[in-house]
């Protein structure tokens, strides 16, 4: 090293750390309890998946001969397990010697004061590294080129201050500030300097690889800069700190907005960004293992229905609800207050959503039907971005499409009943779709027959909401569109894509529940129609559609059934082939058939296995018959569960 003008010679010796060879004693304090918002341990469930996908792409990074950085980033909302996961990426074994070395730096962007946002990004970048070893080797010196280096803790600020002034060599300096003023003038110096202090410390080895993970991204990527890349993305403090990094180098982000909410590709002039997918809710057995897990409050399989229901699986409120203190803790009443107050300390930034009631309705449909959303597109009949909801907490990604906890609305009497007489007015029930758990469990009647009778609420409901946001993302007025059906059910399954594809369909009207039987010979409108009400009706719905080929309207009888579909001797028996049920008096041959026949149940979806020389092989044959399952469209199936 060196020598600096302005050394003071009488600084405190500090025990000299050489080539060491175990793990410190504190390391955990030192690189993970100090720098991530989760100390303790918590039930890590269904991640596994995501934890493998960071770790190969960051290998990936470090195999590809490219010619910028890349950053691997993956973005969730609050409360979603983003620092359980930057927890267990610190501590696995891939990178354990990385760990052990001192070259694995975890760094929170919420250090960062206001004030310094603005500081070079290769300052910034210098000064996290330097900030970390000193965290790291705090009370310990380490000797590089043939002169001690003693590092003391120091905040992030005063880091950031002897990283600008020290080509401004002036006053007596300790140690420390020499070397960064002699050996670290520039970035590119500080990340070599991290490695032959980490060699000459712990005896890292050349090939000990350098990895950075990064949380709370999003305060950089707020940060916006006015200058566009010249490939047509958005520059942010969060790409300029980023692209300082080494090429090679595995960094990880994490943090509540997209990182790429604004991109067109993955690509910046000095950089490359690969997003991973956003964390997902738990599922009802992921929750039932965290209580396990967890050991704190248990509850009986009924209130873990109405916990599941209301919490969506978001962690934070299901971490909320297992570790309430309270005799009464195994009830639901206490469970909810438990989610209440989760909501006032990490979610109040959602509130004011539920506030609006155009958005809440459009939120709390697109939730219930499974509508597909991604963080670039607007609310369907809003001006509010995906991200921006996303990142207020105000609903959780889940793949595809998006959750919102009951928990946000359901309760609050005001805006149950603003959002439920709004969906009145379309003609679409919230009852229907979202029924009270309570309710459900206080029903006089349970079992199949209950089941079977939601679920045909469920799904008329989910199909005439889908048909409504439909209108709204396309700025399309409902009275006057027809929407091609596979628009509106967008499946899989090839059978019924050729069953549907024939039609286009208009459910303005919403649902309808006549007062006497309805059947395929009525005349055609615009409501999907729901024999509900009608003891033993023959077909529990009738679609209208309009066949595209034609332009004729008519109506696709259906059969709802929550289980396995009705067999081809049950069908015959009940003539679902017929426009209504025989009477005795009536020659089955003399009853007009049905142009198509949907059997809609949970389990199935597409075609059914006839022998060959039945008429309802045939039927399926001529696309006039096919399974649909509407489980992609229906969230809430869990609460079929309680009935």
């Amino acid at each position: 090293m060196v020598q600096v003008p302005g050394l003071e010679e009488k600084e405190e010796s500090l025990t000299l750390l050489e080539k060491f060879a175990e793990e410190l004693g504190d390391l955990e304090e030192r690189i993970l309890n100090s720098r991530i918002n989760n100390i303790e341990e918590r039930p890590f469930l269904e991640r596994d998946e995501v934890i493998q996908s960071i770790v190969t792409e960051m290998k990936e990074t470090q195999r590809l001969k490219i010619n910028k950085p890349r950053v691997v980033c993956l973005w969730s909302p609050r409360g979603m397990g983003k620092s359980s996961v930057i927890r267990r990426l610190a501590k696995m074994d891939e990178f354990a010697e990385s760990r052990r070395c001192g070259r694995l730096l975890i760094f929170d962007a919420a250090w960062i004061p206001s004030g310094q946002m603005s500081v070079e990004a290769s300052t910034l970048v210098s000064a996290m590294v330097l900030w970390h070893l000193l965290q790291l080797l705090d009370g310990y010196g380490v000797k590089l080129a043939g002169q001690v280096v003693n590092f003391k803790r120091m905040d992030f600020k005063d880091v950031v201050e002897v990283v600008e002034r020290r080509s401004r060599p002036t006053g007596s300096v300790n140690s420390f500030e020499a070397w960064v003023r002699s050996a670290c003038t520039t970035k590119d110096d500080v990340f070599k300097q991290w490695c032959l202090v980490t060699a000459a410390a712990f005896n890292a080895q050349q090939d000990c690889a350098c990895l950075v993970l990064l949380d709370q991204a999003e305060l950089l990527v707020q940060q916006r800069l006015d200058q566009p890349s010249s490939l047509g993305g958005r520059r942010s403090r969060f790409t300029e700190v980023c692209s300082q990094f080494p090429r090679q180098m595995a960094v990880y982000c994490t943090g509540t907005l997209n990182m790429q909410v604004d991109l067109p590709a993955e690509e910046y002039t000095r950089l490359f960004i690969q997003s991973l997918p956003a964390l997902t809710p738990l599922s009802f057995e992921g929750v039932k293992e965290a209580m396990v897990q967890w050991g704190g409050t248990q509850y009986g399989e009924e209130v873990l229905d109405q916990i599941y229901l209301f919490s969506a699986g978001v962690p934070r409120l299901v971490e909320y609800v297992f570790q309430t203190d309270d005799e009464l803790a195994s009830t639901f009443e206490i469970a909810f207050n438990a989610m209440s107050e989760c909501l006032k300390k990490s979610y109040s930034s959602a509130a004011p959503f539920f506030d609006q009631p155009d958005v809440a309705l459009s939120l709390v449909l697109c939730s219930a039907v499974r509508w597909n959303a991604t963080d670039r597109e607007l609310v369907p009949g809003t001006s509010t971005r995906w991200s921006d909801i996303f990142n207020a907490g105000a609903a959780f990604p889940d793949g595809a499409s998006v959750l919102v906890p009951l928990v946000w609305w359901f309760r609050d009497q005001k805006r149950q009943k603003v959002l439920a007489q709004k969906a009145r007015e379309l003609n679409i029930s919230l009852e229907g779709l979202l029924p009270d758990p309570a309710d459900l469990l206080q029903a006089p009647q349970q079992g199949p027959l209950s089941r079977g009778t939601l679920w045909e609420e469920q799904v008329c409901n989910a199909l005439a909401a889908r048909f409504y946001l439909y209108c709204l993302a396309a700025h399309k007025t409902p009275c006057d569109t027809y929407a091609p059906f596979l628009e509106i059910y967008p499946t899989t399954d090839n059978h019924l894509r050729s069953v549907l594809e024939q039609f286009s369909v208009c459910w303005s009207d919403g649902v309808e529940h006549p007062d006497e039987e309805a059947s395929v010979l009525d005349r055609v409108g615009k409501a999907i129609k729901s024999n509900k009400n009608i003891k033993n009706a023959h077909h529990d719905l009738l679609i209208p559609v309009k066949r595209i080929e034609t332009g004729d309207l008519e109506y696709i009888a259906a059969q709802c059934r929550y289980g396995n579909p009705k067999t081809a001797t049950e069908l015959t028996k009940t003539c679902q082939n017929k426009a209504w049920k025989p009477r005795t008096s009536d020659p089955s041959s003399e009853v007009p058939d049905t142009n198509v026949l949907l059997q809609i149940c949970s389990t199935s979806e597409g075609m059914q296995k006839f022998q060959k020389t039945t008429p309802w092989a045939k039927r399926q044959e001529e696309k006039r018959y096919s399974l649909m399952s509407c489980k992609a469209i229906i969230a809430q199936l869990h609460m079929l569960r309680i009935l």
